[in-house]
């Protein structure tokens, strides 16, 4: 006689998936954090730069008192260290997702990837266009106007451009959330709104980039303090 079978159901998750889902919440806030920290700290350096509307003389005044460090060491070493660590972040968040035994969207998780890489992308550019300056001040004669049009250039990225591919990775993590069941509802709206101010500025100040970072953090503490739930698996068909 043929075997028979039970009907499917989901099979709870052993040791070892357990101890994964742990880890990989647990890296993914610690990563997280890491980034939002090390952004807003190069946000802070990097808006030292002299703005569009300083003049001549409190430009000159800058450069040749050595306050371009500041900037030079939040383009070169802070926000280099962000990008990696928010690289590191999506690697994790996805671990996070996947070991959680939800479905996920294929699809919307390749937009957040690539939302997250070209905001990463864009802000190594932005990182560059500031540095610009405080280099050539050492070895070439830096015009006032050339002093303020780099700095301008490299907000211009990262506050219009890289905070719409930021826009993109918030909406998409919320919609992420919303399909697989990890993430509140009251978080998934708190997204839509931040995506939508961040994608709707028409500003250059900078510290309108900061909403990125602390939306980041709170994520991560709803991951830790989340980190207990068990995950679920697949379910199976089994047979007596």
């Amino acid at each position: 006689m043929p075997k028979s079978t039970q009907p499917s159901r989901a099979l709870p998750p052993d040791a070892a998936t357990l101890k994964a889902f742990e880890h990989a919440a647990r890296l993914t806030g610690m990563v997280g954090l890491a980034f939002a920290i090390l952004f807003v700290v190069s946000i802070i350096a990097l808006a030292q730069a002299p703005h569009m509307d300083a003049s001549d003389d409190e430009v000159i005044a800058f450069y040749q008192a050595g306050n371009h460090e500041l900037v030079r060491i939040g383009s070169l070493y802070l926000l280099p260290l962000a990008a990696i660590a928010f690289l590191w972040f999506i690697a994790a968040l996805h671990a996070w997702v996947e070991l959680s035994g939800h479905p996920i969207d294929r699809l919307m998780s390749t937009v957040q990837m690539l939302g997250g890489v070209s905001f990463v992308t864009l802000a190594l550019a932005a990182a560059a266009a500031a540095t610009v300056a405080s280099f050539s001040n050492d070895q070439y004669l830096l015009t006032p106007d050339l002093a303020r049009q780099f700095p301008l250039f490299g907000r211009t990225l990262l506050v219009v451009f890289g905070m719409r591919m930021a826009a993109l990775f918030v909406m998409s993590t919320a919609k992420l959330g919303q399909s697989s069941g990890l993430l509140p509802a009251w978080f998934q709206w708190l997204s839509i709104a931040v995506a939508l101010a961040l994608f709707a500025s028409a500003t250059l100040n900078v510290w309108l980039t900061l909403i990125f970072p602390l939306w980041v953090a709170l994520l991560c503490g709803m991951i830790w303090l989340r980190r207990a739930l068990h995950p679920t698996q697949p379910a199976q068909t089994l047979s007596p």
